[in-house]
């Protein structure tokens, strides 16, 4: 079999297609049918220069073929498809970053908001009374992810009347996030210390089991994106004017500073 006899033709039958995938595709198709008549055609006793010139004629002549594909095969709608896949595929990766953050600001995926930042509210231990600080728009990087301090809620529990039967826990809510998809879920940080402006210091509830204390719960709430409630139990920073979030494990370092005098009481 002449195979540079069958590839000429074949190139010059799709020369007229101006969309490339689809000038191989058919060409690809083109070259197999020949073969095939070409070997039927040997199978029943035809030589091989008889079968090659049979399998010629009966595709006709190349120049006319391509002119009849390029009127078919127009490459407007292969190029058209080809957007459509990319606009799809675009349009899923931007649906990963915008939807978990869109889900977030509605309130879904907030670890125990109403529970730990709304307002005051009552319990079975009588008194629950927060003081609410301003947004504290704080933001750190380490490793790739992101961390925002997106609130801060001071809260009083007790039931007696002397002083020192209530207790004060500050809560922070932290969204940690991370673009890289294989990224794991963020608990290297979770070891936080605290500091004041006063000298107060919050260990990590890993290192102590004795207040006060520093502790972080993980809530994964997208592909990209943890939510992080930490604690400081028995709160002692109340005349502080700033308090700051340290981490300082695996070589590693991060701060997340806190402005703590834009506070006020709810009712």
């Amino acid at each position: 079999m002449s195979v540079l006899r069958f590839d000429r033709w074949c190139s010059l039958a799709v020369s007229g297609i101006r969309f490339r995938p689809d000038r191989k595709e058919i060409y690809e198709e083109l070259y197999a049918h020949m073969e095939d008549q070409y070997e039927e055609l040997t199978a029943a006793g035809f030589s091989e220069k008889e079968a090659e010139e049979e399998v010629a004629a009966a595709m006709g002549d190349p120049g006319e073929t391509s002119r009849q594909l390029a009127r078919i095969h127009r490459p407007f709608w292969g190029y058209a498809l080809r957007a459509a896949r990319v606009c799809l595929i675009l349009s899923a990766i931007l649906a990963l970053f915008i939807l978990p953050r869109y889900v977030q600001e509605l309130g879904i995926t907030r670890h125990g908001s109403d529970e730990f930042f709304g307002e005051g509210l009552e319990t079975e231990q009588g008194v629950n009374r927060r003081v609410w600080y301003d947004e504290p728009k704080v933001q750190g990087r380490s490793d790739g992810y992101t961390f925002t301090v997106t609130r801060l809620a001071e809260r009083l529990y007790g039931s007696g009347l002397m002083r020192d039967e209530f207790r004060r826990i500050l809560y922070l809510e932290i969204r940690v996030f991370n673009p890289r998809p294989w990224a794991e879920e963020c608990t290297a940080f979770t070891e936080f210390t605290a500091v004041d402006s006063l000298g107060n210091v919050y260990p990590s509830a890993y290192d102590t089991d004795r207040a006060p204390s520093l502790s972080v719960s993980c809530t994964r709430s997208g592909p990209f994106t943890d939510t992080w409630l930490v604690i400081l139990r028995d709160y002692r920073s109340q005349e502080a004017n700033w308090i700051e979030l340290r981490y300082d494990k695996s070589g590693r370092h991060l701060r997340l500073p806190l402005d703590l005098r834009g506070r006020r009481e709810a009712a």
